[in-house]
């Protein structure tokens, strides 16, 4: 079953076309990486998707329903979250509050039930907190749930970064270089949790990543990006294989002439 489809998509800003005739369909359960050297347009790929960017040009579709150029709160209720490069939690707030905030997303209190406190807000209140000690417990930061995020070792950031994410409740998870600075050891460990995440909460996710050993060991396709445009789509085996990938990523003998 396909959950999200890009057809065709280009984004230009002025004279510059920084992502050209993008197309992907991501699958239920699929694990997919887009790779390329920096400045390839990758993370202008995944804005577009979550609503950060509205196309220039083509459609992007989820579940069967055209979500291009939606606000990406309304795109986040549908069911696709994302994660950022640069870790974006409330370092000043605790582990638990992090991931309260998320879940806040889908509260059908009204204002006036939250200010007076009254039986429904409480109810979800407590729903909520149930929840999220829940999502803590799963991704292994129960027993940190009191700490302030800064605290966390920056690999334990990134589980309550994604942690955060899957409070919306989302089908299809976009993860933005979830190994990016990250030791060998919490590497390793981050290959697993993805795979656990996508098991447990049955989802399709969607990842840039420079890490080639987490691309290569993890990913069911890969697409690959240079200056905006596709060049290569396959398996991890196609793609290391591909010439045009390795000039892409290496260079050609003329450059080094």
């Amino acid at each position: 079953m396909t959950l999200l489809e890009v057809k065709n998509v280009s984004m230009i800003f002025g004279g510059l076309t920084a992502v050209k005739d993008f197309n992907l369909t991501l699958s239920k359960g699929e694990i997919v990486a887009l790779i390329g050297p920096n400045g390839a347009g990758k993370t202008t790929a995944f804005n577009m998707i979550t609503g950060v960017y509205k196309p220039s040009i083509g459609q992007i579709s989820f579940k069967g329903n055209d979500i291009t150029g939606c606000r990406p709160d309304l795109i986040t209720k549908q069911g696709i979250a994302r994660t950022f490069q640069n870790i974006r939690l409330f370092k000043d707030l605790t582990v638990l509050d992090n991931v309260l905030i998320a879940n806040h997303l889908h509260l059908k209190s009204n204002f006036l039930e939250a200010t007076l406190k009254l039986p429904r807000y409480r109810r979800e209140e407590k729903e909520i907190r149930e929840k999220s000690l829940g999502l803590l417990e799963k991704v292994g930061l129960v027993n940190a749930q009191s700490e302030k995020a800064s605290s966390l070792p920056y690999g334990m950031q990134r589980r309550l970064e994604i942690a955060r994410a899957l409070a919306t409740n989302p089908e299809v998870l976009l993860l933005d270089e979830p190994a990016a600075g990250m030791n060998p050891k919490e590497t390793d460990d981050l290959t697993e949790f993805i795979y656990q995440i996508r098991d447990e909460f049955q989802l399709s996710i969607f990842m840039i990543e420079h890490h080639m050993q987490v691309v290569m060991g993890i990913s069911d396709r890969i697409t690959v990006f240079d200056h905006g445009v596709t060049i290569a789509e396959g398996t991890p085996y196609e793609i290391q294989n591909n010439q045009k990938v390795i000039e892409a990523y290496l260079g050609v003998a003329e450059d080094y002439a």
